[in-house]
């Protein structure tokens, strides 16, 4: 039983993964499936100062306006110089019904409801931090779309992304 439960996820993983090609931006790269796209913004003012960096992955809803799924990666400067736990959890205290976070990997992660809704779809934001830099990640999907399999292909093409990414 538990082989067959696991060559069918293996299978769901490589129906959603089909036709995935790689997309090669300023900081990352991902893997994304047919219908997704991305657009990245560098350079812009953020917060008590500093320069941030945002890409946007996202996969269109079936009436072609919505947002289906989207993975949301910020670097953005570390200006308190506060450890991933610590960040996260201030985070997860700007998204409705966020759970405590965790430790997952080589990032922070919590559940909750981003405010933003460019897409109605709770989230799993995670985090990982430098003395001078944070990695925000949220994965939004509002069903089988792949978004976190989009996240988990993202590769960092710096020294400074591959770090944020615990690669």
């Amino acid at each position: 039983m538990r082989t067959l439960i696991a060559l069918m996820l293996t299978l769901m993983c490589s129906v959603v993964t089909a036709g995935a090609e790689e997309h090669a931006f300023t900081l990352f790269s991902a893997d994304l499936p047919d219908g997704w796209g991305g657009d990245e913004k560098e350079g812009f003012t953020f917060g008590e100062g500093g320069e941030g960096y945002m890409l946007i992955l996202t996969c269109p809803g079936a009436d072609g306006e919505s947002i289906a799924a989207a993975v949301s990666l910020f670097v953005l400067p570390n200006i308190h110089h506060d450890d991933s736990a610590t960040h996260a959890a201030k985070l997860a205290k700007l998204q409705e019904n966020a759970s405590a976070p965790r430790p997952d990997g080589p990032f922070w992660a919590f559940t909750g409801q981003p405010h933003s809704r460019s897409i109605d779809a709770p989230a799993v934001t995670r985090v990982n931090v430098t003395p001078e830099k944070a990695l925000i990640a949220i994965v939004q999907d509002t069903g089988e779309h792949g978004a976190e399999q989009v996240f988990r292909s993202v590769r960092g093409l710096t020294d400074e992304s591959r770090t944020l990414l615990g690669q």
